[in-house]
């Protein structure tokens, strides 16, 4: 009895977070209340306390959760068993282009919503997102330089800022396809940015950095 109850107070706490991440994305978190959560999960608030003291520790919760996933999609991710450089950086890009076809993952990136909602109302769980950016454009910037080890780029190589262009373009490509409508914004933006590393890897002549990534589709 004591196994049934556990498990069921974990799917209990599972569902919470996934329809608090749902709600975040479409509404924010400020707009997001534990009575809206309660009600879409189909949980009691008193099962909710039970799981989670605040809203905002409900958010944290959130915010981890969400991590954590980005960070088991990218271990599994076929490039990270690519032994040229290059190629791996260009199947870092083509494994992001794959994964936003995906309608749940492409509805947006929870370190935006938090980062550019929460700075003012909830500081300490906005700063719980820095740590997340950085170790993004710190994993990116090492892709970068790894591949400029493997070809020299032409100069003025700045691998830190060819990592926020990514960063600040990925972000772009996920608002913008929401307000227009259109997820293939992603997709073209991404490979567009793929594209663009022929500029400054000319000498990487063995892969069509031009080449749309598996399964892209423009229009």
């Amino acid at each position: 009895m004591q196994w049934v109850f556990m498990k069921k107070s974990s799917s209990s706490r599972d569902k919470l977070i996934a329809v608090a991440r749902d709600l975040i994305i479409e509404r924010g978190f400020s707009a997001m209340s534990v009575g809206a959560v309660c009600a879409a999960a189909a949980v009691t608030k008193g099962s909710f306390f039970h799981h989670f003291s605040t809203k905002e520790a409900l958010g944290e919760a959130v915010l981890e959760q969400f991590w954590s996933d980005v960070q088991d999609r990218q271990s599994k991710a076929s490039y990270q068993h690519s032994g040229d450089p290059f190629e791996k950086l260009l199947g870092y890009i083509d494994h992001a282009i794959e994964i936003y076809q995906d309608p749940v993952i492409r509805k947006g990136c929870l370190l935006a919503v938090f980062t550019s909602e929460l700075r003012e109302t909830q500081p300490n769980l906005f700063m719980k997102c820095v740590p997340h950016f950085i170790a993004w454009k710190t994993d990116l910037e090492a892709l970068l330089q790894e591949a400029a080890a493997y070809c020299q780029p032409i100069n003025p190589w700045i691998p830190s800022a060819w990592a926020e262009l990514y960063i600040s373009a990925l972000e772009g490509a996920l608002i913008l396809a929401r307000a227009l409508n259109d997820p293939k914004v992603i997709t073209r933006v991404l490979t567009l940015f793929r594209a663009q590393l022929s500029n400054v890897f000319p000498d990487a002549e063995a892969v069509d950095v031009n080449a749309p990534a598996p399964k892209a589709n423009l229009l």
